[in-house]
């Protein structure tokens, strides 16, 4: 009796063993879906780390810059030694002028002719508001749009010192990518200046030499009707169309545009921005671009 006991009895003791240790074992010696490991001098495999996600590097802001449509300008870092540079260079009398710049589809805010003199008028208020009126010539100038430029931020503003006899503005102005020759008031004949049938005559010139093309684009200011001032600014761009093909230019090579009134460069409550507005901008259309 006691021989059949004992093996039963070892094999409640087994049983009980097996259950009470099986669970320990089970997480010592198995991962977690079921399948045994290997716990001698086992080394887990790292896969591939995950890369991190790149982002595109800011775009530097502008000491002064703008955004699409916003007349307001933003003050980014660098803004205090930028505008003490501008203002280091003010003598006891020259004229600081500032030049908004603008896109054509940009919307002007209401009270300006345009977003460029917007513009202006808000970073002088910025920058300069403790000039008296006659020490400040606000401008605009319309400028091309770029790919991109309403998503982001842009520089749209220039600023340059004029002694007190520049202000009286040159019948010939240069910038950086056209001319501008000026006219008298209602007038389709160009002021009389050396200067401008110098630089005429050296355009010419040119263009027989490279065949390069030339746009003329006439403007006005506000003073008379729509109508009549885009017939005026028709007729200022084509009398110096007339004037290079009496030089030698060929047709082909001049084109012309009429804006009248559209695109003023100064405000029109003051004859001196009107005079601005009476312009003819010339373009040269570089032979190699």
């Amino acid at each position: 009796m006691s021989a059949t006991r004992n093996p039963i009895l070892w094999l409640v003791l087994w049983l009980l063993w097996t259950i009470l240790a099986y669970p320990t074992c089970l997480k010592n010696c198995c991962s977690e879906d079921g399948a045994v490991e290997d716990t001698i001098g086992m080394v887990e495999e790292e896969g591939p780390e995950e890369e991190e996600a790149v982002t595109d590097t800011p775009t530097a802001r502008e000491p002064i810059d703008f955004a699409w449509s916003v007349a307001r300008p933003n003050t980014n870092e660098g803004y205090d030694q930028y505008s003490r540079d501008v203002l280091d260079s003010r003598t006891d009398d020259n004229i600081l002028e500032i030049v908004g710049l603008y896109f054509e589809e940009e919307t002007a805010p209401d009270g300006y002719e345009n977003m460029g003199l917007a513009r202006a008028s808000l970073t002088r208020d910025l920058i300069a508001s403790d000039l008296p009126d006659e020490r400040v010539n606000l401008r605009s100038r319309l400028v091309d749009e770029r790919a991109g430029v309403r998503d982001g931020f842009f520089d749209a503003v220039e600023f340059r010192w004029l002694e007190a006899e520049e202000k009286i503005a040159a019948t010939v102005e240069e910038l950086p990518d056209r001319r501008i020759i000026r006219f008298p008031f209602n007038s389709t004949e160009k002021e009389y200046d050396p200067s401008v049938d110098e630089y005429l005559d050296k355009l010419a010139e040119r263009l027989k030499e490279t065949g390069e093309t030339v746009r003329l684009v006439g403007h006005t200011d506000n003073v008379g009707g729509d109508e009549a001032n885009m017939v005026l600014s028709d007729r200022r761009a084509k009398v110096i169309r007339d004037i290079l093909r009496n030089k030698g230019v060929a047709a082909d090579q001049i084109t012309t545009e009429a804006k009248g009134e559209s695109q003023p460069v100064a405000s029109n409550e003051t004859e001196a921005g009107r005079y601005d507005n009476r312009r003819v901008e010339i373009f040269l259309n570089k032979a190699d671009e």
